[in-house]
């Protein structure tokens, strides 16, 4: 049943006059409003969510003005492996993380499967709208949950004392503080992941502006490679 059917229904029940249904013009336009955000009802449910934000929407990048409104929880790694690509187009650069089942770098010129650095934000459930609008949700990204990991230490704290162990006077008592060694806390947030649906079709093509996103070293031995999507100068 169509919006203005049930217009009519409801007003043949209830009396017509005394409810202001929406016009078809603004009916459509809510319609083409959340054409990308399928899931929009269930998402204002919740004052916000938490979103990964390993591309133009970071901070001090292009695109960060779609949830200038969020706030910034921690710096993240993806759990799983990506291929990560952008596309080079003049002034315009288009990231797409594609998530990947290979562990090894199998194929020459192609990026290899590793984790993804980004930021996580706790994002206002209308921001949704312009990101999914932007990123073509269902079409050509697809929003989905994934799992990331949290590196953090934790600040331990101690009493000052003698060295016989006695207590120090009032004037010189303080806390001393040391830092644990490196934890990790695992949590799930929105991620924008490129859909081979849409992407492989121009990837199979050779189309050229197609690159790989740098990667670095790291240290640490859980990470040992990652890619850093970095704002263009």
């Amino acid at each position: 049943m169509g919006l203005f059917q049930a217009k009519n229904a409801f007003s043949g029940i209830f009396g017509g006059g005394q409810v202001n249904f929406p016009s078809e013009h603004e009916a459509r336009w809510q319609t083409d409003r959340m054409k990308y955000s399928p899931d929009y009802g269930w998402l204002e449910q919740f004052e916000y969510q938490l979103l990964f934000t390993p591309d133009d929407t970071k901070i001090g990048h292009s695109r960060h003005c779609l949830i200038e409104d969020s706030a910034l929880v921690a710096t993240a790694y993806t759990v799983h492996s990506f291929n990560y690509w952008y596309i080079d187009a003049g002034e315009d650069r288009t990231p797409i993380p594609m998530i990947t089942s290979d562990k090894k770098h199998i194929v020459r010129y192609f990026p290899p499967p590793l984790k993804i650095q980004g930021e996580i934000h706790a994002v206002k459930p209308y921001e949704f709208l312009g990101l999914d609008t932007y990123k073509r949700n269902t079409v050509q990204f697809h929003r989905k949950r994934i799992n990331l990991i949290v590196p953090y230490k934790e600040l331990m704290t101690s009493d000052y004392f003698s060295h016989d162990g006695e207590p120090l006077p009032m004037c010189l008592r303080g806390k001393k503080g040391t830092m644990s060694p490196e934890k990790v806390y695992i949590i799930r947030a929105w991620m924008y992941v490129g859909m081979p649906d849409y992407w492989d079709n121009l990837l199979d093509g050779g189309f050229r502006g197609f690159k790989t996103v740098d990667y670095y070293e790291s240290r640490r031995p859980w990470l040992k490679e990652y890619y850093v999507y970095r704002k263009r100068l």
